[in-house]
């Protein structure tokens, strides 16, 4: 019988724990608009790269186009109510001031000067409101500009497209998620160990990835994170 024979050194022992896992990016985002609408344009396709902030697809806006131009129209002319009810009031103050120079001087009734009193108030109350009703038209003015802005789905992300589930015409919702952004800059190891081995796992670890993409490659990584409970 033929043996190999060796000199007895000392040395240091490795001990290997081989698992099998799944690689997954550093996020996965589904793609979903903010406002309702059929779906207008799609600009990307499978497996293209995009950017963070970058547009990728739009919803009709005609309607909401035309509704904003009537709340801009609203909003113009709770402006001009607003200058013609200073005008008001700054005539009614102009009487109301006169009338009390001659009611004190006794040459007008106290019913005359109550009547201009009154006028004066009713005026300040009327600028007020055109106040309020310019506030609300200003408000109305900017849920539809966030709206309309709303209305081009932007990319949550870097990363590239790993899926796509519509085409345009199709009527989308907030809760529809059409696009799958995928950001694999950097790639995780998700992998199970059974008991007997946790406590030769620590955070830090160096360890040695194989994927069947590139056969005969290594990669090198290390234990980031590790799950504080077991699976039953």
């Amino acid at each position: 019988m033929a043996v190999d024979l060796a000199s007895v050194k000392r040395g240091d022992i490795s001990l290997q724990i081989q698992v099998v896992g799944n690689l997954i990016g550093a996020a996965t985002v589904a793609a979903s608009p903010k406002v309702s609408g059929r779906l207008d344009s799609v600009a990307v396709r499978l497996g293209d790269r995009v950017s963070e902030g970058q547009p990728i697809a739009k919803i009709e806006d005609r309607e909401l186009r035309e509704q904003l131009k009537q709340a801009e129209a609203s909003h113009t002319v709770a402006e001009a109510t607003i200058r013609q009810r200073a005008a008001d009031l700054k005539l009614a103050e102009v009487n109301r001031d006169r009338n009390s120079n001659l009611f004190e001087r006794q040459l007008i009734s106290r019913q005359t000067y109550d009547d201009t009193e009154a006028r004066y108030q009713a005026a300040e109350a009327q600028v007020d409101l055109a106040r309020a009703q310019l506030l609300a038209a200003k408000s109305r003015l900017d849920e539809l500009e966030i709206n309309l802005q709303n209305t081009t789905i932007t990319s949550p992300v870097n990363g590239f497209v790993a899926s796509r589930a519509l085409d345009p015409g199709a009527w989308i919702t907030p809760n529809t998620a059409f696009l799958s952004l995928v950001d694999i800059s950097k790639v995780r190891l998700v992998a199970n160990i059974i008991e007997k081995d946790l406590r030769r796992i620590q955070l830090g670890q160096q360890s040695s990835v194989e994927v069947d993409a590139y056969p005969g490659e290594k990669f090198t990584g290390r234990i980031s994170h590790m799950a504080p409970i077991l699976d039953p």
